[in-house]
Formats: structure tokens, sequence, C-alpha cells
């Protein structure tokens, strides 16, 4: 018996057919003959016949026309329905009107552990978005997902034994894709055990930690919480930060601005006060401003002349934390809303606050991370490296430290960011790692550290770091410097996946046996609120 594959959705409860359907699908409904399919609806749209651009391309002469045919069916199950979709079908559907984790908790509740083939998964610090495959029946670890820092957005494998007689193989996402040998008179009897499947909580036993976070998709759900985002940008206490969504050249000098009604004036560094007062000074409020408003507006990036390099909207410009129910927190970055199961919460807090110490460096007062490091190295007779590299020749530039400080038989590796957005402290986090890592495994990237420090202080004390590289008697520090003026909230004050980032990075250290700690630096700069001069330019961004 022929396998056929199909995508299945399960419409919202109680969401009618015609509450279902886009107004301007372009599909007409059909008329289905006796058929032994119960409660079966179908809306066709026909393709145009054309010829495939290749035709004309290689100059053939023979009639190759093509067209590809849409269907979408709903089958009424019970008190609930069903929508498969063939071709584009699922064009039809509203993004309201279905279940969007249907096709992953069937998935998780439906297929083999250890016999998977495939994941789509989403990395939210990053946005970088990767397929793994394997060639052969594995299971997750084989496919390199990382449940704490990973999100799962679609899984394949083969079905397990008791559902063989129904599936072979299933995909899940907001769909369901599955493999199936079912002919027409047992698909109501399939439909019954995928919703079965669907409401099922046994996958919690099987990967237990594959939902601790969850991109949210739903147009029901993310509508409230970018309510809540829009209101906090006009609530002083909200725990919102604009930040630049992308790692940053400190080293080199930087500026940044608003466009989208008129561009602002110039700013040192990003802060979330001075967009407010942007939309302020342009008479928008609070009762008038909504989230079309935050994907309109613009953070623009100026380089030292005072010209454009970089724009990003505002929407993906913000972080965001609020809790809405129980068990969950919800979390925005990078334009985008994703669900943190409390448990993890507590988790990564466990894990880091112990880390955490009062701070050990000066508060930072200076116009730049460049200047403070150089500032705080002479005051505390430390070494400054910061913007130095100790890679081997021809790979990727890794310093070793922003300030290295020296001590009885043992120095210091301290890195420093100003900031506390998600990209800039991975960037950070991964550093103190690797620089680390790098020491310890590269003959040539220790010599360099050394040539470093006798060039900027001096045979001694290059005789100190070399005697305690030989004894492995270092430890590493992780300086945030920031605005923020809850230090008794430690691991706290950083973006959920800044603190899965973090974790990451102090288990590679731990395993190599170096003690670390965290401290948050105070920022008492007035990057909040000095605009800078405008300059002549060019063109202006509007």
């Amino acid at each position: 018996m022929a396998a056929k594959s199909m995508s299945i959705y399960l419409l919202k409860s109680g969401v009618t057919v015609e509450q279902a359907i886009k107004d301007s699908g372009g599909y007409e409904e059909t008329e289905v003959a006796a058929n032994v399919i119960p409660n079966l609806r179908v809306f066709l749209k026909p393709g145009h016949p054309k010829q495939p651009w290749w035709k004309t391309y290689l100059g053939l002469s023979e009639d190759l026309f093509q067209q590809s045919n849409s269907a979408i069916a709903f089958v009424g199950i019970g008190k609930r329905t069903f929508a498969l979709a063939f071709g584009a079908g699922q064009h039809l559907l509203k993004e309201d009107s279905y279940v969007h984790d249907f096709g992953t908790r069937v998935v998780l509740n439906a297929v083999d552990p250890n016999k998977l083939k495939s994941t789509d998964t989403l990395d939210p610090e990053s946005s970088q978005r990767r397929r793994t495959q394997i060639p052969y029946d594995g299971d997750l670890a084989l496919l390199s997902f990382t449940s704490d820092s990973s999100v799962l957005k679609s899984l394949t494998g083969k079905a397990r034994s008791e559902h063989s007689d129904l599936v072979r193989s299933v995909t899940g996402a907001a769909s369901l894709r599955v493999t199936t040998p079912t002919e027409p008179g047992d698909l109501a009897l399939l439909l019954k055990r995928l919703h079965q499947l669907y409401k099922s909580k046994e996958f919690r036993k099987t990967f237990p930690d594959i939902a601790q976070i969850r991109p949210i998709t739903d147009p029901d759900t993310i509508n409230p919480l970018n309510e809540r985002l829009v209101a906090s940008v006009f609530d002083v206490s909200a725990p919102i930060v604009l930040t630049v969504p992308d790692v940053l050249d400190y080293g080199d000098e930087t500026y940044v601005q608003f466009s989208g009604r008129g561009v602002s004036e110039i700013f040192d560094d990003v802060y979330i006060k001075h967009y407010r007062e942007y939309l302020e000074g342009k008479g928008i409020t609070a009762e008038s401003f909504t989230v079309d408003d935050l994907k309109h507006d613009e953070l623009l990036l100026l380089d030292g002349s005072h010209e454009t390099k970089q724009r990003w909207s505002i929407f993906r410009s913000l972080v965001f934390e609020t809790q809405a129910g129980e068990g969950y927190s919800y979390h925005f970055s990078d334009g985008a809303w994703f669900r943190v199961a409390t448990g993890l919460l507590e988790s990564l807090q466990e894990f880091l606050d112990p880390y955490w110490i009062d701070t050990t460096l000066p508060t930072h007062e200076w116009t730049s991370e460049a200047e403070y490091n150089t500032k705080v190295s002479v005051a505390t007779g430390s070494v400054c490296l910061d913007q130095t590299n100790i890679s081997p020749a021809g790979q990727t530039q890794v310093e070793p430290c922003d300030i290295l400080r020296i001590g009885e038989g043992t120095i210091e590796f301290v890195h420093v960011k100003i900031g506390t957005s998600s990209a800039t402290l991975s960037h950070l986090f991964n550093q103190a790692a690797n620089s680390v890592q790098l020491l310890r495994t590269n003959e040539e990237a220790a010599e360099k550290l050394l040539k470093l420090v006798k060039e900027k202080a001096g045979d001694d004390t290059a005789q100190q770091v070399a005697e305690a590289l030989e004894k492995n008697a270092y430890t590493a520090s992780i300086a945030i410097v920031s605005h923020k003026r809850t230090p008794e909230r430690k691991s706290a004050n950083l973006p959920v996946f800044s603190r899965i980032s973090l974790r990451r990075a102090l288990v590679a250290l731990k395993a190599m046996g170096v003690t670390t700690t965290v401290q948050l630096v105070p920022d008492a700069t007035d990057r909040a609120g000095r605009p800078k001069p405008r300059k002549p330019r060019s063109s202006a961004s509007q």
C-alpha cells in the first residue's frame, strides 16, 4: 500500500471553517461526491498552465505546460476540525485560526526518540537558524541539540512502533507533516489518534528539557504581549532595554540617532530614554502609540563623521521580559517572542549567582569602553590589553582580556563590556572562555601574550605572567558596566539569553579549572541624556 504525505493543521476550539478561511484566498469550495470521509469540505485553487522559464532559456520548441493545483480539506472530528493542506493550500488559513504547537507536540509524543532524522533549530541569542540532518537513526544528542540555548522549530523522525499502522514518519512544527498508509475510510481514525497525541503530556518524560524555551507564533498570544511591550516604552519603571541588535566594535567611534518622524539629535550611546523623549518631542503619547510605530521607527548607527553605517527597526532593537501566567516568563529580543519556563530561570539563578561578587573595579565615568580600560589599568597598576590579539596567524582574532591584573604569584584576566544587550554580552562571555582555552592549547598564543606584556609593562611583569601561565595560576573576571542600580539582583540584571550564554562560558571555564567571578560595575556617565552637537551631513535619513 503506497504511503501518502500530507500536512495537517488543527483549528482552534470553536473556530469554524468560515472563520478560518482568508477572504482573499482565491479558493472556491468544490462539490464532494459521496465519500467515505465524513464531515468533509474541500476548497480548491486550480493552477494556471504555464511554461517553465528554462524552456525559453534553453531555446526549446516543445510545448511544456505545467501547473500546480492547491487544495485544503476540512474534516470535522467530534468537536474539533482539522485542515489538510495540499500544494500551497496552507495559505488559505488565517494565522490566528489554528493551534500553533499542534505539529510539534504530536511529533514529540509520536516519534521514536532513538529514530530521529532531522532538527530545525533557532538560537534566539544570535538569531542563527540551522538544520541538522543525519543519514541514520539517532537521538537529539547526535543532532547536536542543546535544550538550554536552542529552540526546536521542527523535528523529523520515524514513528513509534505502536503508531506505525497509521503513520510511518512525522515532522512537526505549526502543522504536522505525516507519511501515512491510511486510506480514506481510516482518515477519521488517524485524526482522532493525532488529537489524542496532541493532548498527551507523555513527551515530558521522553524529552524533559525540550520545551524550556519555545518561540511564540500564535497571534492570540503575541498581540497582548506586544501591547505590554508598547506600553513599556512610556513606562520609566518597566524592564525594557533599547540596544543595538548586533555586535559592535567599541574601538570605532560610533553614535546613534532615531528616524521615522524626522531625525533626532545624535547621542553617544543607545538608551530607551532617548527614544522616549524623541517620541514625546514629536507629540506622541502612550495612548496613540502602536506596535506598527515600533516597526516603522528606526535606530541609526553613525560613524565618527555622523554618517549612517547601519539601521534597524526599533521593534528589533528592544529587549523586554514580562510575566504572563504561572510557570512561564516571556522574553522579547531581536523582534521575536519566546516563552521561557520558570524552572529554567530558577536553575540559571541557582548556578550563576554564586559567581557574583561586589565590584572590584572603579566606577565607569569616561567617554568610552576603550578609555575606561586604559584609565583603570593605569590607576590599578594593571596591563591594558584591550584591542590586542593573541591568535595564531590566519585565525580569527582573540583578545586575551581587556585588563590584566598582576598579583602575588597569580594573574587575573579581566574582560569588560559596557551594556547588557544579549549580542554584546555573548561576545564577552565567549571571549573569556576562548582566550583561556587558546592560551592552554597553543604555544604561539602564549608567546604573543608575553610579548604584549613585555612591550607594555616590561621584562619583570612579563616574567611574572610567564610563571603564572606555567603554573596555571590565573583567574578570570567578567565585568559588566551598566547603569542598572540593582546589583543585589545579580544575574537577574541580565537578559535571559545572556544568562544562558554566561552559564555556558562559566561551565567551560570551570572544566578548565579556572576560578571565575562576575561583577556589575556602576556606570556614572550621562550616556542616557547628553545629545551630541549635529555635524553637517551629506544626506539626512528620514
